[in-house]
This record gives C-alpha cells, sequence and structure tokens, in this order.
C-alpha cells in the first residue's frame, strides 16, 4: 500500500470518530408545573421536545383502576389554532391515538372534544371519529391565557387495560384552526411529525429520541462529505495539477478527498435513507436528489478505474464526461443540503456556517481561476512572439562551452 493510503485511512477514521461525537442526543429542560393533588404518586414535569409544549403528569396507581391528573400547555401561533394531546395503546403514532382536542369558540370560550385518529384522518381524507374512545375522562377543561398566548389542557383520565405504566405512549400537536367542528390538517413538519414519545411512568425515563440523534448525524455526515470534502477535490485536481516539486501531488490529493468524500457522504447517505421511511411523501424531493448524488458519485469512483490512457483517443471524451458529471454532482450537492436544512431546521448557526464555507471556497477557485488564465495568456503570448520573430533554436548545453583552438607550439 502506497503511504499516502495510510493517510488517508487515518484521515478517515478520525472523521467519522469527530462526527459521532458529535450526534448525542441531548434531553428536554424540567419546567415550572403545579403539584399533584395527592402525596404517594409518581410525578413527571418536563418540557417536551418538539413545538414548545410542556406537561404534568400525576399517576396514581389505585385499585381497580388507575388515573393519570395532566396539565399540557402549548403557545400556538393563533388563538384560533387548535392544540390536542393524547394516548396511543400500541405505539407512539398518530394513527389510533386517542386524543383531546382544545379549541377555541367564536366567544372567545374553549371547547374540549375528544377524538379518534384513524389512518384516513392522518392523510387529511376523512372526517375525526368520535367512537371508540376507550379513555374514561373523569374531567376536562382548558384555558386560553392572552397575555402569553398559551393554551393549558387540564384532565383527569381513567386509564384503560392497555396503558402500561413502564410504557405509556401519549402524543401532542398543534393546528391550524378548526372547520364546522373539524379539526384543519397540521403542518408538514419533522416538529409535528416528531411529537411523540413513550414515558416510563414508574422512574421518568423517556425513550424515542435515537432518530433525532441519527437525523443529526445524517446531517453532519453529509455537509462533511458531500458538501465540504468533494468540491475540496475538485479544486485540489483543477489548480494544483503540474505543480512543480511533484506532478503527481495534485491528483493524489485530489483522490484522497474524493475517497475520504465517498465514504463519509456515503454511511451519512444511508442513515438518511433508512430514516425517510415514514415520511417518504413528505420529503420525496430530498430522498430523489439524494439517491442521484449517491449515484453519481458512484459513477465518478468507478470511472477513475476506468481512465484512459493520455495515448487513447477516447480519453478527450472521458475527460468531458468525468467533468460534466463532476460539476453536476456539486449542484445536486448544495442544492439538496440547503433542502436539508429546511427540513430539519436546526439553529441558523449551521446553516450560516455551511454557506460562509461554500462562498470562502468560491473565493479561493475564483482567484485561482484568474491566476489559471493569466498564466495561460502569458504562455500564449511568449508562444506567439517567439514565433513571429523566428528565434534560432536555443543552444543545448554542449554548444554553451567556449571552444578554444590547440595551441602550437614555434
Amino acid at each position: 500500500m502506497p503511504h499516502y493510503m495510510h493517510y488517508l485511512f487515518s484521515i478517515q477514521v478520525g472523521l467519522l470518530f469527530l462526527t459521532s461525537s458529535l450526534c448525542l442526543s441531548t434531553k428536554a429542560q424540567d419546567y415550572r408545573c403545579p403539584p399533584c393533588e395527592k402525596s404517594n404518586t409518581t410525578y413527571l414535569c418536563r418540557s417536551l421536545p418538539t413545538l414548545g409544549a410542556k406537561i404534568r403528569l400525576c399517576y396514581y396507581n389505585t385499585t381497580p383502576n388507575a388515573t393519570l391528573d395532566v396539565v399540557f400547555s402549548m403557545a400556538p401561533l393563533l388563538p384560533v389554532d387548535w392544540v390536542a394531546w393524547g394516548l396511543n395503546p400500541v405505539h407512539a403514532q398518530m394513527i389510533d391515538s386517542q386524543v383531546l382536542i382544545a379549541h377555541r369558540n367564536p366567544d372567545k370560550g374553549v371547547n374540549v372534544s375528544q377524538a379518534v385518529l384513524s389512518y384516513d384522518t392522518k392523510h387529511g381524507c376523512g372526517r375525526v371519529s368520535r367512537s371508540g374512545f376507550e379513555v374514561n375522562i373523569y374531567r376536562a377543561s382548558a384555558n386560553y391565557f392572552e397575555d402569553s398566548r398559551t393554551m393549558i389542557l387540564y384532565a383527569k383520565l381513567g386509564l384503560p387495560h392497555w396503558c402500561n405504566s413502564t410504557r405509556l405512549n401519549h402524543v401532542w400537536q398543534v393546528g391550524p384552526g378548526m372547520n364546522r367542528g373539524e379539526p384543519l390538517r397540521h403542518m408538514m413538519r419533522l416538529q409535528n411529525f416528531d411529537s411523540r414519545e413513550t414515558i416510563n411512568l414508574t422512574n421518568g425515563h423517556v425513550l424515542g429520541h435515537k432518530r433525532k440523534s441519527l437525523r443529526k448525524a445524517h446531517g453532519i455526515l453529509g455537509i462533511i462529505g458531500w458538501g465540504l470534502l468533494l468540491p475540496c477535490g475538485v479544486i485540489t485536481v483543477r489548480y494544483f495539477r503540474g505543480l512543480p516539486f511533484d506532478c503527481h501531488l495534485g491528483s493524489r490529493v485530489h483522490a484522497g478527498f474524493q475517497i475520504c468524500a465517498y465514504t463519509v457522504g456515503t454511511v451519512g447517505w444511508a442513515i438518511g435513507l433508512s430514516l425517510q421511511a415514514d415520511h417518504f411523501a413528505t420529503f420525496r424531493a430530498h430522498r430523489i436528489i439524494g439517491i442521484t448524488i449517491f449515484c453519481l458519485a458512484t459513477l465518478q469512483m468507478l470511472a477513475s478505474f476506468l481512465k484512459p490512457t493520455k495515448a487513447d483517443r477516447y480519453r478527450h471524451y472521458w475527460n468531458l464526461y468525468h467533468h460534466f458529471v463532476g460539476y453536476a454532482l456539486l449542484s445536486l450537492v448544495v442544492i439538496n443540503i440547503l433542502k436539508g436544512f429546511a427540513i430539519l431546521q436546526p439553529p441558523k448557526i449551521w446553516e450560516h456556517t455551511y454557506i460562509g464555507l461554500l462562498i470562502l471556497l468560491a473565493s479561493i477557485a475564483f482567484v485561482l481561476e484568474i491566476v489559471t488564465w493569466v498564466r495561460f495568456y502569458n504562455l500564449t503570448f511568449e508562444y506567439t512572439f517567439e514565433r513571429k520573430i523566428k528565434l534560432p533554436p536555443r543552444p543545448n548545453a554542449g554548444s554553451l562551452v567556449p571552444h578554444h583552438p590547440p595551441a602550437t607550439h614555434s
């Protein structure tokens, strides 16, 4: 193995270690909320990970039926928006959830209604069903506070037999108002899709945040692999080819960057491919572009092993193909990374940092492009000038040695 391949392998391992260390999940912070009515209860009070929601749960494991006191709060964008919270008997998902929906009346009062969400409800194809609600509601009310623009839902529920205190699946949501008593469809964002989790009421542990960590890993690996290492490899092969101290350095550095970019990017692509299975219809464009990027990158890697020699007459066509696919790949990468920022909606510093790095790379490429063209025109001018004045051919090294006639002896 050449010596520089050891350095490339070390770089790949270091990049993977660095990005994996950045993908740790964060736990939601607690917040102040009212105490439970009775002692000897299981108490859970926390901020939920999405939509700015907060919840307080008081679990009473009484005989024969367990009860659950709920205080759920959320600040909707508009006062007419509806707010919902509910339980699911099987999984932490929207389908088959039994929810309480709080919404304002035209007279600015607040109503609380119950509903069972079906598959048709999820896709906006049917009305919300009121039948099949198995959770016993002992009391349910809600208030909207104008000063803080917060909707607070209060409920005391009798839990059915399928509610397991060690795995309580609950969901929450917010939507843009009501239409003839039916809640309008909520926004199709990850914040809304991730409004679900599983709670262990006995110890307060929360499950279901592994997917968020995988999304962070997908984004970070995609940015580093496709978004940074790939354009760096293009810059090196275009502007550092044929350096005076090593004519093969540009090609070797280019190959190293592209191997690292393909390795890191493919790992991120595989993670993203597994994550979007649930929301393929919503993020179809992002996924299709990602698959196209992987296919084009694979073709580029395979093409490097089928590169014709300089004497081959097909070398010119291979260069055209390789350059066209490479620049098309870079364009798709930038578009898809920006789409990923719009989907994940991370802190703005991530998007601004990436755009700043793109501007930096583009500026470097612009300056090097100017230097390349200036050098090209200078060489062209020197060649044309020499041909016009028809300079004699330069003498070889032997002709520069002065010739002395042999000495004669008188």
